[in-house]
């Protein structure tokens, strides 16, 4: 909706030049009164200044509102300009308030808006309006400190049940997908088919090369190469680039998120292209099989005439993950349709919030709690903590996950052992509650029992159903210990057990090639701590029963 005027008044300053381009690359007029930002329906595609223009403060001050939103929907990703001029709002509504009031009002302002007003002060400052100086001061000194917990059950790194669950339900869901069926337009228009298969692999892609949603949302097939090719881009120097290696893998280019200065999403990529294993490589070239077989039925609709060949190079500058408004255009030629993209476009990209949207519908099975959430960020923790456990410096998680260097660093100040230690206890109290809560004593006559390597039984599944699904690394009966649905029999042998899985662990110990790197045996130390666990539960039940008895 445009300013009802169309200019703004006479006794107002100018804004000079009226149009500017945005960091998605649409050209936005400054007097409007909604800027549109992106060209999908991501958060913050739309920012609301039309209370900017109806109000009766002064040009002056207008003008400096409106520089600041101007420079964070330029530079800034369009959810952080949205929630900049939406946090700022209410305080400049009539002008902008004096220091004297922003000190009175600070106390009891939450975290978001303090942050909001020292952007806009700190922006202001950085523009070189000197008054602005003291503001920034003030609100830099006193922002809440931020407190991030990567090792929270809820919110930081999963645990190895966790994660291994997450990736185990991605896959399953890609394996059950048919790539080579015949598809209709019909397929491609609908977010409950296409858009599925498009929610897959991005969180597969996700998950895998430990990366935001915004960085997976700019994706063009430009971007994925084979190993041994090169990108030809400036900003990659041909050393960096991934060598063949022998196999069919594939390399990524990356564009990093978060960057002073950009003007373009697509403008600086990260430095070293990302390694495609075979397996994913096997799966984004199936997707864009799937994406071509879409877009020959979006041409043919149209009845535009397109070879094979000419579609795969337009195919370079078109999203890896096309938005599904982009199979009910109506192309009017070819020429119109390859005007809608280039290497800097954003246009028909799948929006961030899909993408974050799209991981957070997969649940993961926990041992720690009742309903696991998983998130980009999630993995981003769970990655940077392995990483800082198994002594990786700040540098190597830094080039692993794709953020900065302190950043990383934070992971490595972590005091993992004494966390440890602390995890291992509760797990274990946790355990000895959950097991007293029932009974121990299984019902020999149930079908499924769990045996040992002597065909022993040690314990039976309270669902069978969810026991057959299971496909534990460890194997049975060493893999059900501490598992919830194992529900070991009281009178079993599981000192046979354990005996057996403390000689595998002594083997393992001695073959590894690294004695810092534990990683590969941190499962069967764990559930041998699982079966002492679960020996300590039984003799203590059996000695009370004895004792009652007695």
């Amino acid at each position: 909706m445009n300013h009802t005027n169309g200019s703004i008044s006479t006794n107002e300053v100018d804004i000079a030049p009226s149009f500017f381009s945005a960091k998605s690359g649409l050209m936005v007029n400054a007097l409007d009164d909604e800027w549109v930002i992106l060209p999908n329906k991501g958060k913050g595609a739309q920012v609301s200044v039309g209370w900017v223009h109806a109000s009766d403060m002064s040009g002056t001050e207008k003008e400096l509102i409106l520089e600041v939103f101007v420079y964070y929907v330029r530079t800034k990703a369009a959810s952080t300009a949205w929630g900049v001029v939406s946090n700022i709002r209410s305080f400049v509504l009539g002008g902008i308030p004096s220091l004297d009031k922003v000190k009175t009002l600070w106390s009891g302002l939450s975290t978001h808006k303090k942050k909001a007003l020292n952007q806009f002060f700190g922006t202001l400052s950085k523009m070189g309006h000197k008054k602005f100086h003291g503001y920034h001061k003030f609100t830099r000194e006193r922002l809440d400190k931020s407190s991030v917990n990567p090792l929270d059950s809820s919110t930081g790194a999963f645990n190895d049940v966790e994660f291994d669950s997450l990736a185990k339900k991605i896959n399953e869901s890609l394996q059950q997908f048919k790539w080579n069926a015949e598809r209709e337009l019909s397929f491609y228009q609908s977010s409950m088919r296409y858009g599925v298969l498009k929610n897959m692999v991005t969180t597969k892609l996700l998950v895998s090369i430990v990366r935001r949603p915004i960085q997976i949302a700019l994706l063009k097939w430009s971007d994925l190469i084979p190993s041994g090719s090169s990108f030809h881009d400036a900003a990659i120097l041909s050393v960096d680039e991934i060598g063949s290696l022998g196999g069919e893998t594939l390399q990524l280019r990356v564009y990093i998120a978060k960057s002073t200065g950009m003007l373009f999403s697509r403008e600086c990529p990260e430095r070293h292209p990302l390694y495609i294993s075979e397996e994913l490589a096997k799966v984004l070239i199936e997707f864009k099989g799937v994406v071509l077989s879409g877009l020959k039925l979006l041409m043919t609709s149209s009845e535009v005439d397109v070879d094979d060949a000419e579609l795969l190079t337009l195919m370079n500058d078109i999203p890896m993950f096309p938005d599904i408004s982009l199979f009910s255009l109506r192309v009017e030629s070819l020429d119109f349709f390859r005007s809608l993209f280039s290497s800097r476009s954003t246009a028909y990209h799948v929006s961030e919030s899909t993408i974050t949207n799209a991981i957070r519908c997969v649940r993961p099975s926990s041992d720690r709690v009742a309903d696991c959430i998983a998130s980009s960020n999630r993995v981003r923790h769970t990655v940077l903590t392995r990483g800082a456990q198994d002594g990786l410096s700040a540098a190597q998680l830094a080039k692993i996950t794709g953020v900065t260097v302190p950043a990383a660093r934070h992971y490595i100040d972590l005091d993992y052992k004494s966390r440890r230690e602390i995890d291992s206890k509760y797990i274990g109290n946790e355990f000895l509650k959950a097991a007293f809560s029932g009974s121990l004593t299984l019902i020999r006559e149930r079908e499924e029992l769990i045996v040992d390597q002597n065909f022993s039984p040690v314990g039976g599944a309270r669902n069978e159903r969810v026991c057959h699904t299971c496909s534990t690394v460890m194997g049975r009966p060493l893999g059900c210990y501490g598992c919830p649905n194992f529900l070991p029999i009281l009178e079993a042998d599981h000192r046979s057990v354990l005996e057996s899985a403390e000689d595998k662990l002594t083997v393992n110990r001695t073959a590894l090639l690294n004695p810092l790197h534990t990683r590969s045996i941190e499962k069967l130390e764990r559930q041998i701590v699982w079966v002492k666990l679960t020996i300590a539960v039984c003799d203590e039940t059996l000695a009370r029963q004895r004792s009652i008895d007695d």
